[in-house]
């Protein structure tokens, strides 16, 4: 045991180029692991403010990075085995059976197994406290937790998990190694790829595939069915992608070697042949990188964007009140009453200079609130008709309660309406509607109006205001809802006060015990009740600016983590993708670098060929991904309106910015690989 220990000590020294990235690339991922599997774990984390959506999303992470790392291993062990194929048919040759050189690669396996789980638990351990400090300050709390949270349970899985992987690559190439003759082992260094053909089918199915994805993501304007439509159109896309990279490539080469004047030159000569012959294998690894740079110009951008919108999308979705409250309560006799707005203003004036929060306004507001499906300017209350993925909520006012609101008087006939479009992300031919038909009754849009005075926090859907004639329409209107849902499922009118603050960060920043004294204001009335009894309770439905801050950056703040930490970890597959390809490329091109240098060919000439061959390959994926973004735009502008983004031109700005930087990454490790790409060469 110890000589097969020694040998295979001696062969990760040997060939440190191939075993530092594998032993690395385990320590990144599993730290990756450990962060985000340690956070759904962290009772701490989950109780500061903000963070309920902690455990759930990073879950999803869990998930995420888990199906990634075995990928990535498994694509590192493919490299390792095929560069040192020739290695183990010389054991063979030399009198090692293949039980010898079974155990060899165990303790290979075992070696570098044991030093990325160590390294990646003890890099975890070390920025976890970090990823937490990072977490309460996206999540805009000052939380400082404790530094020390190491526990078994946080450890043990995420170890065992790699180790898994690690023993099932052994069993991998245990299997391999059985199946391969010495003398194929020792020839499979010179082994090339014959000269791939065209394959017509595959091309144009790569073609059909990217275009019909591209299709939906422009076409399709429903942000609900974008939902759906979205995953189908991300399929379609990477079936395109590897399909259009493994025989388009083929086709543009063979195109450039029918070209004469291009081809004949020797720095380009070089580079064309030797990708074409080696193109089936390259095409392979080009697509992925091209997916996973798209992976992380997708993830960056859409987070980085919703982040950096919200304030902007709290002052869209409270633009004048901070407070939007509705309370009722139930007398002896069981009647459900309302408390009247006197007492609702005096209770919340009270608590807000309690607080040290002054009152500068309130009114009262009495609105319908109705769910339909709306298509064609038709409001649909049956739920087995329709499409529900174009569900809306209306809003209905009469003309007199918009008055009071507004200031402005709106003079409507029975059969006659005014319309306001609140949402930005409804179609575009709702706003040239001329007619609506609500409950078989047909009415005219009279006028479209720019704004609503009723203020609904956080529109993820697209809604709607309408403006009726009299409390008669409002009625028919209810009822002919209530009848369609029934009464466990249709809308109630609401009555509720809207509070403005003097101080809106101040009372942000209050917010709970604003809550507080607000409540208990409420119990304290209910309690003075002639007739309140012991089973007298009182009820009320809060919106509040402050709370739905927390929501909002918890969320958001989540996503731009775990966007960050899986767009890392994209880009780390990248990077290792891209070394290791560079490297394989190395050890094939040298001896043919090599004879051409024999022949007169000048390290001039060779340094041109490998620019050349860079340029004319390798930055295709970072072109194609750039592609793939500005089709996948439409779409994504969409999935994030029901997410809340606050501008279009924000997820413009940050998408570009994500590009640029992304590329001068990609530049960075091309211009690294470059380098060890001509010291194998030479």
């Amino acid at each position: 045991m110890s000589l097969y220990f020694r040998i295979a000590a001696q062969n990760v020294r040997k060939n440190y180029r191939f075993f530092i990235p594998r032993i690395l690339t385990e320590a990144g991922l599993l730290a990756c692991l450990y962060i985000v599997y340690t956070l759904v774990r962290d009772e701490r984390m989950s109780s500061v403010k903000g963070g309920a959506y902690l455990p759930t999303f990073m879950v999803i992470g869990v998930a995420v990075i888990s199906l990634l790392s075995v990928i990535l291993m498994l694509y590192t062990n493919s490299f390792l085995m095929k560069q040192r194929k020739r290695e183990f048919g010389l054991y063979n040759v030399l009198g090692m059976e293949k039980r010898h050189v079974g155990k060899v690669l165990f303790w290979e396996g075992a070696i570098g197994s044991v030093l990325g789980v160590f390294l990646g638990l003890l890099l975890g351990v070390l920025f976890y406290k970090l990823s937490a400090l990072l977490i309460c300050r996206l999540l805009a709390v000052d939380s400082v937790l404790g530094f020390y949270y190491v526990r078994a349970e946080t450890l043990i899985p995420p170890a065992l998990f790699f180790l898994a992987i690690d023993l099932f690559t052994t069993l991998v190439n245990w299997i391999g190694l059985a199946r391969m003759k010495p003398v194929e082992l020792l020839s499979s260094a010179q082994t090339g790829e014959r000269e791939p053909r065209v394959r017509w089918l595959m091309l144009l199915v790569g073609a059909a595939s990217l275009g019909a994805g591209y299709w939906l993501s422009v076409s399709t304007e429903n942000p609900l069915r974008a939902i759906v439509l979205f995953f189908v159109a991300v399929f379609l896309v990477i079936l395109g992608t590897y399909f259009l990279f493994v025989t388009g490539t083929t086709f543009v080469l063979k195109r450039l070697k029918a070209n004469r004047s291009y081809y004949y030159q020797k720095r380009h000569m070089t580079a064309v042949s030797g990708l074409l012959y080696r193109m089936k294998q390259n095409a392979v690894g080009l697509a992925s990188i091209c997916i996973l740079a798209t992976g992380v110009l997708v993830m960056i951008s859409t987070t980085v964007s919703l982040y950096a919108g919200t304030e902007q999308t709290l002052d869209r979705n409270y633009p004048r009140h901070e407070l939007y409250l509705s309370a009722d309560y139930d007398t002896a006799d069981g009647e459900l009453l309302p408390i009247p707005f006197e007492a609702m203003r005096e209770i919340i004036t009270d608590a807000g200079a309690r607080c040290g929060v002054p009152v500068r306004q309130i009114e009262q507001q009495r609105y319908l609130t109705v769910g339909y499906a709306f298509e064609n300017g038709v409001c649909v209350t049956d739920r087995n008709e329709g499409s529900w993925t174009n569900a809306a909520d209306f809003i209905y006012l009469t003309a007199g309660a918009y008055e009071t609101l507004t200031g402005e008087a709106v003079t409507l006939a029975p059969d006659e309406l005014a319309f306001c479009v609140i949402a930005a992300n409804a179609p575009k031919e709702h706003y040239e509607l001329e007619t609506l038909t609500i409950g078989g009754q047909v009415y005219r849009i009279k006028a479209y109006l720019p704004s609503f005075p009723i203020e609904t926090a956080m529109i993820s859907t697209n809604r709607y205001g309408v403006v009726v004639a009299d409390d008669a329409v409002l009625e028919a209107i209810y009822l002919d809802q209530r009848e369609a849902y029934g009464e466990t499922y249709c809308s109630s009118f609401t009555d509720r006060v809207c509070v403005s603050f003097q101080d809106r960060s101040r009372v942000r920043a209050l917010g709970t015990e604003v809550d507080k004294a607000i409540s208990m204001g409420l119990y304290t009335w209910v309690e003075a009740q002639p007739d309140h009894t012991a089973d007298v309770t009182w009820h009320s439905a809060w919106d509040a600016y402050w709370e739905s801050a927390e929501a909002v950056y918890g969320m958001y703040g989540t996503f731009l983590f775990l966007g960050i930490l899986l767009g890392l970890v994209c880009l780390f597959a990248t990077a290792l993708i891209i070394y290791y390809k560079q490297i394989s490329e190395g050890y094939e091109d040298r001896g043919r670098y090599q004879i051409m240098e024999k022949i007169g060919m000048s390290q001039t000439e060779v340094r041109a060929s490998i620019r050349s061959q860079v340029l004319l390959v390798f930055f295709l994926p970072l072109a194609a991904a750039a592609v793939h973004v500005c089709f996948a735009f439409p779409m994504l502008l969409r999935l994030l309106r029901l997410l809340l983004l606050s501008s279009t031109g924000l997820f413009v700005a940050c998408t570009a910015v994500t590009f640029a930087v992304f590329a001068l990454v990609y530049v960075a490790i091309y211009s690294v690989t470059a380098r060890t790409y001509y010291k194998i060469v030479h």
